[in-house]
């Protein structure tokens, strides 16, 4: 009602944050967030500890970081950590489908089905081998711009 009254009048009306929000800067894309957001609205990277404290919010943190070392060029910590984390996978993954083709005859359906997950366990762990190496070794430095 004061705020009509005073457009009707031409008084100009001044609004004021009472508490000033804290910006930060994201860690991967250097946008500048609110310091209450648990991940970045421009990249969709978590932004500090508390992002993953819901467990949804953990599966999408952890995917994050799985999709983040799956495109663009990684550092090479982040190379050598996917190789430490998936080259075991993959070898468990296909000794796991090759126990169960050879020696698995009697166990019917849970036989079937373990060995489908070792397949399945062995692709995965490929294909993140793959594209993470290929992406390190393939993608280009981002050219600088020449300075006039």
């Amino acid at each position: 009602m004061i705020d009509e009254f005073a457009v009707f009048v031409g008084i100009p009306i001044v609004t004021m944050d009472i508490a000033p929000v804290n910006t930060i800067l994201c860690t991967s894309c250097s946008a500048a967030i609110d310091e209450r957001e648990a991940f970045c609205p421009a990249c969709g990277a978590p932004v500090g500890p508390v992002a993953a404290l819901d467990p949804l919010q953990a599966i999408r943190a952890e995917g994050f970081v799985i999709q983040k070392a799956a495109i663009g060029k990684p550092k090479p910590i982040v190379l050598l950590g996917v190789w430490i984390l998936f080259f075991p996978c993959l070898v468990v993954g296909l000794m796991l489908a090759a126990d169960f083709a050879l020696n698995g005859q009697g166990l019917g359906a849970a036989g079937f089905l373990f060995f489908w997950a070792g397949i399945a366990i062995a692709i995965f762990s490929l294909v993140m081998l793959f594209k993470v190496t290929r992406n390190y070794f393939a993608a280009q430095e981002p050219a600088k711009a020449d300075e006039d």
